[in-house]
């Protein structure tokens, strides 16, 4: 193949991985990378009174459908854990950030249980990460993700937090766990300074139907290949 030829190819890969990330978008809490502060105590299946929350997790919205990719939670220590990540809608009848008494719907994902972590030493913690979700997620509707367990021996896990208000992203609304109080149920915990949060990083893709400029750029980088694959016939002939 001629150098022209390589010249295309490379041209039309480029516009291919373009169009197929168009739409790709990255959300955290924590831009400069997960720490150890404000640690929830703690997420676990223990029994009262040992502060256990069986279910602890992040509410979250988006203000355009999306597909959910990934999602991580960080914790402290070097931690390995077997864990389930569940997507659901938050309080599914009213669509509120927080009421009298909040209410989560049906999973409308759940991963396999896994073991998972991934130590970052110089940090002090474990990413708890869960990817290849495609979850399609819908527009200005609340949801969360949870962490859940079902070893039974898992006890005080403390996950990282930060302030709602570092959340520049605009995803996540704040740290929701379940409480093992008789009738407490979810909460979304309060401050002076706003809710608290799960330091956590998340990714989605496009929704799956296209948008034009998606289109033309496929287009774009087909008929680059296409005119690579006659030019390396004229080669050969």
């Amino acid at each position: 193949m001629n150098s022209s030829a390589l010249r295309l190819t490379a041209i039309a890969g480029l516009v291919l991985v373009s169009a197929s990330s168009a739409f790709a978008a990255t959300y955290t809490n924590v831009p400069t990378g997960p720490n150890t502060g404000l640690p929830f105590a703690s997420f676990g299946n223990a029994g009262n009174p040992s502060g256990d929350s069986p279910k602890v997790g992040e509410v979250f919205s988006l203000s355009a459908g999306a597909q959910l990719s990934s999602f991580s939670f960080y914790a402290l220590g070097n931690q390995s854990l077997s864990l389930q990540l569940n997507v659901a809608r938050w309080n599914p009848a009213s669509n509120a950030q927080n009421q009298a008494s909040n209410g989560v719907g049906p999973a409308l994902l759940t991963t396999a249980a896994a073991t998972v972590g991934q130590y970052n030493a110089a940090g002090g913690y474990t990413a708890l990460s869960f990817d290849n979700l495609g979850l399609n997620l819908n527009a200005n509707t609340k949801y969360i993700a949870y962490l859940s367990s079902t070893d039974a021996n898992l006890t005080g896990v403390q996950l990282s937090r930060t302030q709602t208000a570092a959340d520049s992203s605009g995803f996540g609304i704040g740290l929701a766990y379940l409480s093992t109080t008789p009738g407490s149920g979810w909460q979304l915990p309060f401050n002076g300074n706003g809710f608290l949060s799960l330091q956590y990083s998340a990714e989605t893709v496009a929704a799956p139907v296209p948008e034009p400029k998606t289109y033309a750029l496929l287009v774009l980088g087909l008929g680059l290949i296409g005119v690579v694959l006659k030019r390396r016939k004229a080669d050969q002939a």
